[in-house]
């Protein structure tokens, strides 16, 4: 297993960083999770940022047998990124000024094989893809070759897409080309950091306690403080409403990211590939309440703002306490292979572009339900 590692990192270049969180003794590692963080252009280092507190997390989880490796696109070139790593005391394995690819994410990965879990933080177009460095190069559902990775995800490993809108039409795709569980945003996604109550909270003002500072440090998801400026309290999450933003206002969404297993589950050993997967990356999930499996399935499923209680009032939902609506917007109709929607036209800088429409009435708050009945399903793999 040592030879199979160490012949990834005898490369001579690469476009990008390759970093660890820290020097890793390769002779007890048997899988990796991997963290592709997208050029952040007026977003700054938050995509580094998301995947090193994710990362992190997984650290900690899992602190000898899987290591977690992150590429982060080329950022302000090559000594700058140099300092920006070392000032935050992360391991550098490669980097250079060339530009992170489709075609080199691709061979990167077949090369590391036995893969625990994939991340990619990055912008997202719902019908075009992931942008991981530049709007000409995207990694999508079709061009991609998805299908040539399959034996080199574990059983039980999963794909979170952390993007806008991911979840309409690329992960399920990339489900039924790798036959693994992906995990999709079914509307704009932002940036949270941790607040001086202990609480997540979008970093955009007026999404936050307006008397409420940034942590400087955090010891919350943690068993010793990190410094939050070095990247360790930053995640992506949904936003409360349909997407609106440069490609167009979207008719229908869900606040939380949509899990799909679309391939067939009509065996055992099949729905356990899917279930796991989705047991193991809610175990991952960042969350601030506790590591026990309610406190991960609420701050999953529930969104939050500064302002308005719609936490608690998605817990309570949950609980079946309340019936009172949260979500700002119409919801529609999801199974473990899609999502129902239909696909209309916008027009955007003068062309037309596909967009998001309505195709069933508004579901209201049954996804929720849904999604909360299929994270029952997956807590025996909870582990």
């Amino acid at each position: 297993m040592l030879l199979i590692f160490l012949s990834f990192f005898n490369l001579s270049s690469y476009g990008f960083s390759v970093l660890t969180l820290k020097p890793v003794d390769w002779s007890k590692v048997r899988s990796v999770d991997i963290f592709i963080a997208g050029y952040g252009e007026e977003l700054g280092l938050q995509f580094l940022y998301s995947a090193i507190t994710k990362a992190r997390v997984m650290d900690e989880i899992y602190p000898d047998s899987r290591v977690q490796i992150i590429f982060w696109a080329k950022e302000k070139g090559r000594e700058r990124d140099i300092e920006i790593l070392e000032k935050r005391d992360l391991n550098i394995i490669a980097i250079n000024d060339d530009l992170l690819t489709s075609e080199i994410i691709y061979k990167e990965i077949k090369r590391l094989k036995r893969i625990s879990s994939l991340h990619i933080l990055s912008h997202n177009a719902a019908f075009y893809g992931n942008r991981i460095q530049s709007k000409m190069t995207r990694i999508d559902g079709i061009h991609f070759p998805w299908s040539r990775l399959t034996n080199d995800f574990l059983p039980g490993s999963y794909v979170v897409l952390h993007g806008c809108n991911t979840g309409f039409v690329l992960a399920p795709q990339i489900s039924e080309a790798l036959q693994r569980p992906v995990l999709g945003s079914m509307t704009s996604t932002d940036f949270q950091e941790i607040f001086t109550d202990g609480s997540w909270y979008h970093n955009n003002p007026g999404q936050y306690p307006s008397s409420m500072n940034r942590m400087s440090t955090n010891r919350i998801l943690y068993e010793e403080d990190y410094e939050c400026w070095k990247g360790n309290c930053h995640r992506l999450m949904s936003n409360n409403h349909p997407y609106r933003g440069y490609w167009g206002e979207y008719e229908v969404g869900l606040p939380f990211f949509k899990s799909f297993c679309n391939y067939p589950l009509s065996t055992s050993r099949e729905r356990e590939t899917c279930y796991r997967g989705i047991a193991q990356a809610l175990k991952a999930w960042p969350t601030v309440e506790g590591e026990d499996f309610e406190s991960k399935v609420f701050d999953f499923l529930c969104p939050r703002h500064g302002k308005y209680n719609i936490f608690s009032q998605c817990v309570d939902y949950l609980k079946g306490k309340s019936e009172k609506k949260f979500f700002w917007g119409e919801t529609l109709p999801c199974t473990l292979k899609k999502c129902e929607f239909a696909t209309v036209e916008t027009i955007i800088e003068g062309r037309p572009h596909p967009s998001i429409g309505k195709k069933a009435p508004d579901q209201g708050m049954k996804p929720f339900r849904d999604e909360f009945l299929l994270l029952q399903k997956v807590r025996p793999y909870f582990k």
